[in-house]
């Protein structure tokens, strides 16, 4: 066996322990090599180096076997070690956060950027944001895992080239090369829609799920529009042309909504302050409001949910998922835009995919695609590495 297969070897082994104590939680040594199959001196070193590299902390003590006996020391993640940076950059926003190795966020930040920018002024605003974010965080860059910015379009991420998006006039933007400039870590460029599917499986509502739509919604005063994340076989499909998922679906706008529902307002609990001034409402208003209870509100989601499920059902049908996630801002409320996308999607799919379908909203609100995005580091980080034997890849 050559050197560079035993290297090989040993990160497997190495990946796969890690990723056992991240999945347990809490777990011992003799577990490990029961499950694994690898003899306990194997176990033994490589739980020695991950001590040393502070990614595993000793956690106390199981229980003893039947026969008695010394009783086995247990180990779990150590949380704290490393952390992941997670941008998603939108027009005129660009929302940051810093997760530990666990996925779970320890600071989050929303940057107000200037609008009709280029890309070097756009480069200059993440790292001034990079910048504030980890300084708060009280953090130095040798503790940065990597950075993963999240932006909507079509996205190269074996490049890091943004092909093409609203944020940007520009086409073929080399956003990847523009920012490796900035910053030791390693950085990876997605599309947000897909950001939030690997989020959804590594920290949210779908964790462990190996076939997973996220419907990515996003609706602001002149923008109505959806983006689709797609998990095949527990991995991210790009498709092709790292378009998959991207159907031009139109949504309603905000504004265009509060013009049929403005004899509304006048009745509502929240809204109707805003009867004579429909201009000073946001999206964020809307939700608060209809959280509220406020009827005009209620009854702009309910249209909302009824437009967004008729739209998706026969993407969703095509690829029969066992999940779907439901992300954005509006993911906050719950049972409010779930209800009539449930509606739509009841009445357009057969019985058997729909049954088997679960659908909710993403844990993580208004940041479930900065929160992707850094999923997307950790994701990699704990990545097995792939065998390749006689041409055929394993999967160790």
């Amino acid at each position: 066996m050559q050197t560079g297969d035993v290297r090989l070897i040993k990160n497997i082994n190495v990946s796969m322990v890690l990723n056992l104590i991240r999945d347990k939680e809490e777990i011992s040594g003799a577990e490990l090599a029961k499950i694994t199959g690898m003899r306990p001196s194997t176990i033994s070193n490589i739980l020695k180096e991950l001590s040393s590299r502070c990614l595993i902390l000793k956690s106390g003590k199981g229980e003893s076997t039947l026969r008695g006996g010394k009783r086995p020391t247990l180990w779990r993640l150590n949380s704290n070690s490393t952390y992941a940076i997670g941008l998603d950059v939108e027009i005129k926003e660009i929302t940051a956060v810093i997760t530990n190795l666990n996925g779970e966020p320890i600071i989050k930040k929303v940057f107000k950027t200037h609008s009709d920018i280029h890309l070097d002024n756009l480069v200059l605003q993440i790292k001034e944001c990079v910048d504030q974010i980890i300084k708060c965080a009280n953090l130095q860059e040798k503790n940065i895992l990597g950075m993963g910015i999240a932006i909507a379009g079509v996205v190269n991420s074996e490049k890091g080239c943004v092909l093409a998006t609203d944020v940007l006039p520009q086409l073929d933007i080399p956003l990847l090369s523009k920012l490796k400039k900035m910053f030791q870590f390693p950085i990876i460029v997605e599309n947000n829609a897909n950001s939030v599917a690997v989020g959804a499986k590594w920290t949210g509502a779908a964790k462990g799920v190996k076939n997973l739509v996220v419907i990515l919604i996003e609706v602001q005063k002149h923008i109505g529009g959806l983006g689709i994340g797609i998990i095949i076989n527990g991995e991210l499909y790009h498709g092709y042309s790292y378009t998959a998922g991207e159907l031009n679906i139109n949504l309603p706008t905000l504004d265009d909504q509060l013009v049929t529902l403005r004899n509304m307002l006048s009745k509502g609990k929240i809204l109707k302050k805003y009867a004579e001034s429909i201009d000073n409402v946001n999206i964020h208003i809307m939700i608060d409001a209809a959280k509220k209870g406020d009827e005009a509100a209620v009854k702009y989601f309910n249209n909302l949910g009824h437009h967004i499920g008729k739209n998706i059902s026969r993407p969703v049908a095509m690829l029969n998922p066992n999940k779907l996630i439901i992300a954005g801002d509006v993911a906050e409320l719950g049972e409010i835009i779930l209800k009539p996308i449930r509606n739509e999607l009841e009445l357009e799919m057969l019985d058997i995919s729909y049954e088997c379908l679960k659908i909710e909203t993403s844990i993580h609100g208004r940041y479930s695609v900065a929160i992707g995005a850094a999923s997307i580091i950790l994701n990699e980080f704990f990545k097995v590495p792939i065998v390749k034997i006689n041409s055929a890849v394993v999967y160790k």
